[in-house]
């Protein structure tokens, strides 16, 4: 009985000291954050559409081995009803067709419940900090991500901050695991998100977005890039 309650209390013990230190993390990160201007939130707040205060617009480029490069071009109102606040105005140059259009909604148009993106409280980590960078490695919460986000619980994040210039310059993101993105079963991820500071605001604005990947289509070698650029941004009031 001796031996069963001294584990107990081994186990007890070693959790309580293991919550305190990813808490202790987490505290330390969010105030190394706040030293640049970047709130606690933000890791929350950057992957989710509602109540979003700017809308912008989007050139989305997609390259794929063996087929004709595509470039679209929309737009983003947050003042627009749930499933309407993303709109493709183009492919290619041309009027979008109603099976474009409909893939694009799919892809991009998220619903109330989508979750916001929230990192797990024990994966706040500080993996660099020198004198001209401090690097952040994160993992998000797999159960409330967005859905066009949702591969991003098999990822880790790196953020990275600038600490000559004082500002958040990017967000890296390598996978895990085996992905899913759309149809496709990913072996290899390679996603960053740049950000540019906003002095009206005091905030940062995704600017570009970059992904590469490699999957197989019908047991042939498929790479997939995408560069998203986010530009036009106007406050919603």
């Amino acid at each position: 009985m001796t031996k069963i309650i001294f584990l107990s209390a081994f186990a007890i013990a070693f959790g309580l000291l293991t919550y305190s230190t990813a808490f202790g993390q987490k505290a330390e990160v969010e105030k190394r954050m706040l030293e640049y201007g970047i709130p606690s939130d933000f890791f929350v707040d950057n992957l989710k559409d509602e109540n979003a205060k700017y809308s912008f617009s989007i050139r989305k480029t997609t390259e794929t081995t063996g087929q004709e490069t595509k470039v679209e071009e929309g737009i983003f109102d947050p003042s627009k009803s749930e499933g309407e606040k993303w709109k493709l105005l183009s492919v290619n140059g041309k009027a979008p067709t109603k099976k474009q259009i409909k893939q694009f909604y799919k892809e991009h148009n998220t619903s109330e419940d989508s979750g916001a993106g929230e990192p797990e409280d024990d994966d706040w980590r500080i993996v660099e900090d020198n004198d001209t960078q401090l690097v952040i490695e994160f993992k998000y919460r797999e159960e409330n991500l967005p859905h066009k986000y949702k591969f991003l619980a098999q990822c880790k994040g790196k953020v990275f901050i600038d600490k000559e210039k004082k500002r958040l310059d990017k967000v890296d993101f390598y996978n895990t695991g085996t992905v899913k993105i759309k149809m496709f079963n990913v072996d290899k991820l390679d996603m960053t998100m740049y950000y540019k500071p906003d002095e009206e605001s005091k905030t940062y604005l995704l600017d570009k977005e970059t992904m590469m990947f490699d999957t197989h289509v019908l047991g042939q070698p498929v790479e997939v890039k995408t560069v998203s650029e986010f530009y036009d941004y106007q406050e919603v009031k």
